[in-house]
């Protein structure tokens, strides 16, 4: 049996987990929630899905897709678990050497990390190579309005966007250290007006006129 109970939702690429840890007592110290976030590969080619339901020994027909979860983040392979669309059942794998030299082609692929120290400078981030220049400044926003609005430590977030919505959940922090304080408001130079003087000066000249003789 499972101690692990998939109680959220599936990312694209992800999968984020509840892990409700085993209990000894009823009391709260006793009990850790928790959220991780794995890869998982969503395989819907038919040759594909047959191949694997055969390797797993999977008796489900019909099935549209399968989700195969990395539980252990050390690849896929031996020990994790796949999960079949629509039937929604999870199998506990053990894969061929056939089927597990396609899966150790999967990689996840296109990921970045940007990591920060206590001490480091938002724009730090900002000024990063061209080719993550933009993901470094929303990792440096995003550091911004942390520091500004949460005093403590840990926290834990997961940010997505897709369909036209970006949803942002947290955990795992102190709600007594979490206040909201305002981004600072960058003061425009205010401009002073300058009077100019300007002088005019009126040169007088006389003429003086011949009369031809």
């Amino acid at each position: 049996m499972l101690n692990r109970k998939i109680l959220r939702y599936i990312l694209s690429g992800a999968i984020v987990f509840f892990v409700l840890l085993p209990a000894l007592t009823a009391q709260n110290d006793q009990v850790v929630v928790d959220q991780s976030i794995m890869q998982s590969t969503t395989v819907s080619n038919r040759q594909l899905i047959s191949l694997f339901s055969e390797d797993f020994m999977i008796p489900e027909e019909d099935i549209s897709r399968l989700v195969i979860y990395d539980l252990s983040g050390d690849g896929f392979g031996e020990g994790d678990i796949a999960r079949t669309f629509p039937g929604g059942r999870f199998y506990m794998i053990t894969p061929s050497a056939r089927t597990q030299n396609i899966m150790n082609n999967w990689s996840f692929g296109g990921n970045i990390k940007f990591t920060a120290n206590s001490n480091d400078s938002p724009e730090l981030f900002e000024n990063a190579p061209d080719s993550v220049r933009a993901m470094g400044g929303i990792f440096a926003a995003l550091l911004r309005g942390m520091r500004r609005n949460y005093s403590g430590e840990p926290i834990k977030m997961h940010l997505e966007q897709v369909d036209g919505v970006t949803s942002i959940e947290m955990w795992g922090y102190s709600p007594e250290l979490m206040h909201y304080v305002p981004p600072p408001i960058n003061k425009v130079p205010e401009e002073i007006p300058v009077m100019k003087l300007i002088y005019l000066e009126k040169t007088v000249v006389d003429s003086v006129y011949s009369t031809p003789r």
